[in-house]
């Protein structure tokens, strides 16, 4: 137990002894802390930057956001490994390598935790222009994005009366605090919650897109909202994307390639994104069979394929067939040219698309079908080089809309954050099915917790059902 409560506080300790400027290649340059880190705002900004390093899972050479990217995709049945059929492809969820991101999530939760301890123990006057409230408000924007993460993987997030949670660290990792029972499903959410209000109250009004701020704040409620739906949790979901498209400092592109080929972070319509280092491999491209086939790379499937058909994304999206007729290279990120831009190596954790999608899913399932709710869902189509609006226009009941939504949400966001994955999954189960017929029971809805847990935290008891420890 010592030996694991160390590790993880080596990996904090590290992280917020990086360089003095505020961003993502400041690298830590020396593991060896003495004392309290945190003594005034440059240390907080510091300290802070590491937790953003554990988010983008970086290293001294790159930012891996890969799984992430493409984890949903996989789960969803629109992308594959393009090598051999994984678990994952089929929803065979017991044997899984998902496993690390429960180590990933719970590793930036702890970071956040380092920074939220250390940033109150120091002066007010220590810290100016609110930089005390807002250091704290993006560490309790990560500690809910990383909490909310591993309710969806590996808690019954659909059930709110459910005991299966997530574990909910809310203090620095010690020797004593380390064994914890699991909280139940509304307890989670009540905290997530708490911690993002605390951000949109509190976070920054302007953007970098590569900080949190109190816009991606709201949208990650937004996203939170749509998963519990409770009460008027829809309402609240549309109120949000309102201020958020009418308010925010983000304008969509008006041709939703440009993010991906040309501009990258400079984007307007990139909320939050994942910067890759200055000296970054070309990741993407090397593990594209688009350019170099590789004993490991990333397809979309026939199933994409056969969705964008007739759609323009299917020009930059889906590649040449893939070898061994694994589908079809997936090119999204794999631009022509490599530039120092590394255009291709950026990852996505929020955009503005998604604002409207959700908002427009948001509206149907609190009021059902309206104009409003197609002319958002629209407008991202137009965005994408859609110009045949028949099925969107076509579609009189709630269920048929969302779909079209749901439609969209994959064809927009196809390896990015698993997005479509949890637009699946807010469906009825029978829906579910028939959208995806590998999925036939909701405890596939989420994965197990890996078995060193039940080793290292014995209060932890249960295994998700379905599974064995």
């Amino acid at each position: 137990m010592k030996k694991y409560i160390n590790i993880y506080c080596i990996v904090f300790f590290a992280l917020v002894v990086s360089g003095c400027k505020k961003q993502l290649d400041a690298l830590p340059n020396d593991a060896l802390v003495e004392g309290n880190s945190i003594i005034n705002q440059q240390t907080a900004n510091i300290a802070l930057n590491g937790v953003y390093y554990r988010l983008a899972n970086a290293t001294a050479t790159s930012t891996n956001w890969l799984p992430s990217q493409i984890n949903g995709g996989i789960l969803s049945g629109y992308m594959a490994d393009g090598n051999n059929t994984t678990n994952e492809e089929t929803n065979k969820l017991g044997t899984t390598g998902m496993s690390r991101e429960w180590s990933l999530d719970y590793t930036t939760i702890n970071a956040a935790n380092g920074v939220i301890s250390g940033v109150n123990k120091v002066g007010d006057d220590l810290f100016v222009n609110g930089r005390k409230q807002q250091i704290l408000a993006e560490a309790r924007f990560l500690r809910a994005f990383a909490h909310f993460k591993l309710l969806l993987y590996f808690g019954q997030w659909d059930n709110i009366n459910s005991n299966f949670g997530v574990i909910l660290r809310k203090d620095f990792i010690t020797a004593t605090n380390y064994p914890q029972a699991r909280a139940g499903v509304k307890e989670s959410y009540d905290f997530i919650l708490d911690d993002i209000n605390y951000a949109i109250d509190n976070g920054a009004a302007t953007s970098t897109n590569i900080y949190a701020n109190k816009w991606t704040a709201m949208a990650l409620k937004m996203r939170v909202l749509l998963s519990r739906g409770q009460n008027d949790d829809y309402a609240q979901c549309a109120t949000l994307g309102n201020t958020i498209i009418n308010s925010g400092p983000y304008k969509l592109e008006n041709n939703l390639k440009d993010i991906f080929y040309t501009k990258g972070l400079t984007s307007t319509e990139v909320m939050l994104g994942i910067q890759p280092q200055p000296n970054q491999s070309a990741y993407y491209y090397n593990t594209s069979g688009n350019y170099v086939v590789r004993s490991s790379y990333y397809v979309v499937t026939n199933a994409f394929n056969t969705l964008v058909a007739n759609d323009p994304r299917k020009t930059w999206i889906v590649g040449n067939a893939g070898a061994r007729n694994k589908g079809f290279y997936f090119i999204k990120y794999v631009t022509p040219t490599l530039t120092t831009t590394q255009i291709s190596e950026v990852g996505y954790a929020f955009r503005l698309s998604e604002i409207y999608l959700m908002q427009a899913e948001a509206m149907v399932r609190s009021a059902g079908v309206s104009v409003a709710a197609k002319n958002l869902l629209k407008t991202i189509m137009g965005k994408a080089g859609i110009t045949d609006f028949t099925t969107v226009d076509a579609a009189a009941t709630s269920d048929d809309l969302l779909k079209q939504i749901y439609y969209e949400y994959v064809k927009n966001f196809i390896g990015e954050e698993g997005i479509s994955y949890w637009a699946l999954l807010r469906f009825p189960l029978a829906t579910v099915t028939q959208l995806r017929p590998t999925i036939t029971d909701k405890n596939q809805y989420i994965f197990p917790i890996p078995k060193e847990e039940f080793i290292n935290n014995p209060l932890i008891v249960d295994q998700n059902p379905g599974y064995s420890k």
